[in-house]
């Protein structure tokens, strides 16, 4: 029996096409979360036809998505206290051959990764090897994927470079890229009323930029400005929300650029597929819009990810001058490497199918 671990959409989000397929085989699997995005992840669940989870770790901070760095400390404290209680009922549940899985770079990486090692049971860590090799860029993210390699058995890397990342000894398994290829495929393209192209969007919510006052003035007013040109849908979500109320930003707003309300996976991506470009700090999204073949400038001092490297993707360095410069010509940027023959997924449970997990 396997136990997959998740706290945010984005974990969901690349789960989601392993979990659709362990059950397409008659495996199962039990769902734990530490509800880091609370309100989100419930309705992405439905919409992605998976069961509710059963394991509630946390439900955020007193049931609302964690927002600041003040919320981490008693969300942490709550996921502790529950997964000592819970601890032993999971592991009759998992039973001796029982596997913990866990995915990316967050929080809930981290601690699900150290309940598997709790349970003294292997812990399988997909989306692995990733690094910039500089733990202030991302931060916490690559300390965690530092951390998770030393507590996981199975490494499931995106590419050849990122196993190597790993380094020897490690029990490697290549897929051919990124799970998020699999999750595109459950998108169907649709048209959203309301919106008529031709448009940008603007998806930024990393607290790297939204710490930063200054910073994210001048983000906010190269946006405006390109929007002169070509209106821009900035999506509101809450931890961004909350940084330009406290920075007193929001008179940036308006005219061109226009905000619209958090947007689930499906209908985001049905956004992205009609949008001219995205510009994100998203690493999800980096792969999304190289699958999509869409430009994409990504405001982030480096990036972890290679997807669109030299093709789609643009990194800023949080410079505004770069964001600048991208949104004056943002089309010369296009994908132009094959995308792999293979599902990543695939691999992934064929090689659980292997090892016995399911």
């Amino acid at each position: 029996m396997i136990a997959a671990v998740f706290g945010t959409t984005g974990e969901l989000i690349k789960l989601a096409p392993v979990l659709a397929r362990i059950r397409a085989r008659g495996g199962s699997y039990v769902g734990v979360t530490t509800a880091q995005q609370v309100s989100q992840l419930p309705p992405l669940l439905d919409l992605i036809g998976l069961p509710q989870p059963d394991v509630w770790l946390a439900r955020g901070r007193a049931g609302r998505d964690l927002r600041t760095t003040a919320d981490i400390p008693p969300w942490l404290g709550r996921v502790a206290v529950t997964a000592a209680r819970t601890a032993p009922g999971l592991r009759r549940r998992l039973g001796d051959g029982g596997l913990v899985l866990v995915h990316g770079d967050t929080m809930t990486t981290v601690v699900g990764a150290m309940l598997g090692r709790a349970l003294r049971l292997p812990v399988a860590h997909l989306e692995a090897g990733i690094r910039t090799f500089d733990l202030r860029h991302p931060f916490p993210e690559e300390a965690n994927r530092r951390i998770v390699t030393r507590l996981a058995s199975i490494h499931y890397a995106p590419g050849e470079p990122e196993a190597a990342n790993l380094g020897r000894g490690r029990d490697a398994v290549v897929t051919p890229g990124n799970t998020i290829r699999d999750s595109l495929a459950l998108c169907e393209p649709r048209e959203l009323p309301g919106v008529e192209p031709p448009f940008g969007l603007v998806s930024l919510h990393r607290f790297e930029l939204l710490r930063d006052a200054e910073l994210l003035r001048r983000t906010l007013e190269t946006l405006r400005a390109a929007s002169r040109r070509l209106p821009l849908l900035f999506v509101d979500h809450p931890v961004t929300v909350a940084a330009v109320d406290r920075f007193g930003l929001d008179r940036l707003f308006g005219g061109g650029l226009r905000r619209i309300p958090r947007l689930d996976f499906f209908t985001f991506v049905a956004l992205l597929r009609q949008a001219d470009f995205l510009v994100t700090d998203s690493g999800g999204s980096q792969a999304e819009c190289w699958l999509l073949d869409k430009p994409c400038l990504v405001h982030r001092k480096v990036v972890d990810h290679r997807e669109g490297l030299g093709e789609t993707t643009v990194v800023s360095g949080l410079r505004v001058e770069t964001l600048a410069a991208f949104l004056r010509e943002p089309g010369r940027h296009r994908r132009r490497a094959p995308l792999p023959p293979e599902s990543p997924s695939d691999v992934v449970v064929d090689d659980l199918a292997r090892r016995g997990y399911l």
